[in-house]
């Protein structure tokens, strides 16, 4: 079985949707799906953060005992020609540390590359199910970049490809127990876009907002409408890729392992 660790409602509602899944009891506020069936993932859904993703993630290790672990979710881009939608597969992780006032003196990141094989099943189903794609660094962050300028910092002194805030302690927490591991992601927010301050759900939980939490943020800061209603839309395009992209994934992943058994028994 192969865990999809992934942080909120909205990221994976299309791949629940299309599958056959059963709700698990998780702990915290986490949320949970075992599949009835092989050809999908297990989704465990931490909320956002670090910390929460670290904790997600040795708890689905050890209720699935799982093969493989796939990082999913949004991101923001960090590349001009990066749009909403769009899939980024990490080549390698990068962890940096801090708030955004200290990423220029920082220097103490912890890098990180995938499994070839999932690396390789992730690239084919990009190809297959002719999803817009793009490949390097994912640097994740421990506050949430929604400026212009500090995306297109972060593009330009770690040559990122895209940034999250769960990606890398994921991947740190899979190599310490010995799993493979993938990330991918799908672009919710372009460089060039200031994003409202209310994207930024660090250290909250899984659960979508409700209408109630945009009207109080709407009621303070009025002209983010047209951000919010953008956000929206970029929001429907990143899941369905992330549904698209699950679906193939899964298939190649099968068919890989299909030629690699008979060439490790021979």
């Amino acid at each position: 079985m192969i865990v999809a660790l992934g942080s909120l409602q909205r990221e994976a509602a299309g791949i629940i949707r299309a599958g056959n899944y059963t709700a698990v009891d998780a702990p915290e506020d986490f949320i949970a799906y075992r599949p009835e069936s092989p050809d999908s993932p297990a989704i465990v859904l931490s909320g956002s953060g670090s910390e929460r993703a670290a904790r997600a993630t040795k708890w689905a290790i050890d209720e699935f005992d799982p093969e493989a672990i796939i990082s999913f979710g949004f991101c923001s881009a960090t590349k001009d020609l990066e749009r909403s939608g769009d899939i980024v597969i990490a080549t390698r992780v990068v962890g940096l540390p801090g708030t955004p006032f200290e990423w220029s003196i920082s220097d103490d990141t912890d890098s990180l590359a995938p499994d070839k094989s999932l690396l390789l099943a992730s690239r084919t189903a990009v190809e297959v199910s002719g999803l817009d794609f793009h490949q390097g660094t994912v640097v994740t962050v421990s506050k949430l970049a929604i400026t212009s300028g500090s995306k297109r910092w972060l593009g330009q002194a770690l040559n990122a490809t895209a940034i999250d805030t769960e990606a890398h302690i994921i991947a740190v927490v899979a190599s310490e127990f010995g799993l493979p591991w993938a990330v991918v992601c799908s672009v919710l927010d372009d460089r060039d876009f200031d994003a409202p301050k209310i994207i930024d759900r660090v250290g909250t939980g899984p659960n979508e907002r409700g209408v109630t939490a945009y009207i109080r943020h709407l009621s303070n800061a009025p002209r983010d409408l047209p951000a919010i209603i953008r956000l929206g839309r970029s929001s429907t395009r990143a899941s369905a890729s992330l549904t698209t992209f699950m679906a193939a994934f899964m298939e190649a992943h099968e068919a890989l392992s299909k030629v690699e058994q008979p060439l490790e028994t021979s």
